[in-house]
């Protein structure tokens, strides 16, 4: 992964972070959470772009915010699945395991 893809990432990580933070108020299972979005994150972007990254990230911070819980990372590869293929892509194996 390059490494300016790696820092956009980790900075959306961040942002979800926070927003866990500042609605949840704990991190009581958010580290296994966190890597499952990493991955979805990760094959999103390795699959069809930034800009589908930017996207997944956003829904899931939105999320959050939203439904006052996370999201599960089932739910966050499905809807992934969903765009990656609206936007002409082929999903990746990670992505069709949802």
């Amino acid at each position: 992964m390059e490494r300016d893809v790696e820092l956009r990432m980790k900075g959306h990580l961040y942002e979800i972070a926070a927003a866990n933070d500042e609605v949840l108020e704990s991190r009581q299972g958010f580290p296994a959470s966190e890597e499952g979005y990493k991955q979805t994150l990760e094959s999103v972007v390795d699959t069809a772009g930034l800009d589908l990254m930017d996207e997944m990230a956003a829904y899931i911070k939105e999320y959050i915010q939203e439904h006052e819980e996370r999201p599960a990372n089932k739910t966050v590869r499905k809807k992934a699945r969903i765009r990656v293929s609206r936007a002409g892509y082929p999903p990746d194996d990670y992505l069709n395991e949802a």
